[in-house]
């Protein structure tokens, strides 16, 4: 499993916000600690934990789930723990991570698909006491770690809806591996309840409708439906409705420069529907989160190495860093192409522009984070940043191939570095 290797920390000095005083910034960071190198911003992080929890209607009892997938880096979590975010989780690693930055587990909800029974026991040992349930098999693995620990947990049905959402990546209302599927829990419901057993109690609806939902008010219809499939079925298969997980979605940038859309609407919004809310009202409303929370705290720093013609017909910028740190899901198919930007040294801004495929250092073609890109002409050496990269950076790439070294990874808040680390792979014996 990969590991943090701690770096030793040094004083560095923070920017002042001014693009001279920032890059000069940068580059003391990367002279301390090594090219490429991700950057987080505590303060930024805790800002985006406020503004999120500002909108959650004010009458309801409510929790923000912090989705460790994003970024499991336990510096960057125990941020989220400090401004009142509890863990969402999805695997041990996480479940160590979420430990590492002080989490209360017995307040943690852990999920995902095809989980075992050995899995689900140790998150039980843990600590971990609500589960997020996606099938009847799910159910039976969970009643029977439960059941083997002598330990109560709740679960939680998560639904696949009949409709799907208006996002980016809908994960919900679609063929999916995500989920017990809405008409057939109707139909099957009160079998599926009877899997229980007698140590887990189910406590409420989980759905997930979708990833990057790109306004309020198709959040808000989103969370509308949530509410109104969660008290028709509680009603029907007769189990309370104490939690109410109406997942997230909230949208921000990836690897280019700008903000997330304006939520300050959905608050009026998701007060009226809390307020007209039947058994739903009564629930404790979660929300879930990983990218609007960390995406705008990371900036990616990365040196160009070198600017290559090819047959007379196109120019490569080549950086030292690639799929294997910025993969953006690479594996999957989701390759960040067409959308990376660059904030380059203040000196190169006035220089004549270039028309680039930006490439990293692996053997491969697919290589690429940037195709048909436009900026400044820069020079080998330059330090270049890529901004809004704190949220399925690191970790959402392809680490292991070609056995480059990850970058360090740096928290910091102001002039103080709180944490530097770097995630370390490799092939670990057994036998």
């Amino acid at each position: 499993m990969p590991i943090l290797e701690s770096i030793p920390i040094a004083a560095v000095s923070p920017t002042d916000g001014s693009a001279r005083d920032r890059h000069a910034f940068f580059e003391r960071v990367a002279a301390e600690f090594g090219s490429p190198c991700y950057l987080y911003d505590a303060a930024e992080i805790e800002a985006r934990a406020r503004e999120l929890r500002s909108v959650f209607p004010g009458g309801a009892s409510t929790r923000l789930l912090y989705s460790f997938k994003s970024n499991p880096m336990p510096a960057v979590a125990a941020e989220m723990r400090k401004s009142g975010a509890e863990a969402d989780l999805t695997s041990p690693g996480e479940v160590t991570a979420a430990l590492e930055a002080g989490f209360d587990l017995s307040r943690a909800l852990y999920g995902g698909p095809g989980k075992g029974i050995d899995e689900l026991a140790a998150a039980i040992s843990a600590g971990v006491r609500h589960f997020s349930v996606e099938s009847n098999r799910d159910l039976i693995n969970l009643a029977r770690a439960a059941e083997a620990l002598a330990t109560p947990v709740k679960g939680l049905l998560r639904l696949n809806p009949l409709s799907a959402p208006k996002a980016k990546l809908a994960m919900s209302g679609v063929a999916s591996q995500f989920g017990f599927e809405e008409d057939v829990l109707r139909a099957t419901g009160h079998e599926t309840l009877a899997l229980a057993g007698e140590f887990v109690a189910i406590a409420g609806i989980h759905l997930y409708w979708g990833t990057q939902i790109g306004d309020p008010e198709a959040l808000l219809a989103c969370f509308t439906k949530t509410v109104e499939i969660a008290e028709e079925l509680s009603q029907l298969l007769g189990f309370p409705l104490e939690i109410l997980n109406l997942g997230g979605g909230f949208p921000w940038p990836y690897a280019h420069a700008g903000h997330g859309p304006d939520l300050s609407p959905l608050r009026d919004g998701l007060a009226a529907l809390h307020a007209s809310s039947g058994a739903a009202r009564e629930a404790e409303w979660w929300f879930e989160s990983g990218r609007y929370l960390v995406g705008s705290g990371g900036t990616l720093l990365t040196r160009v190495m070198e600017i290559k013609r090819s047959k007379d017909e196109k120019d490569f910028l080549i950086l030292d860093t690639g799929i294997h740190h910025l993969g953006g899901m690479a594996g999957l198919g989701r390759i960040p192409r067409f959308s990376i930007d660059f904030e380059v040294p203040p000196a190169r801004n006035g220089n004549p522009e270039i028309l680039v495929d930006v490439v990293g250092q692996l053997c491969t073609p697919l290589d690429c984070i940037g195709k048909k890109l436009t900026l400044p002409r820069v020079e080998p050496g330059d330090l270049l940043a890529i901004p809004n990269t704190g949220a399925y950076g690191m970790t959402a790439s392809v680490t292991g191939f070609l056995s480059r070294p990850s970058p360090a990874e740096v928290l910091h808040r102001g002039d103080e570095i709180l944490s530097v680390h770097r995630l370390r792979g490799g092939h670990e014996r057994i036998l």
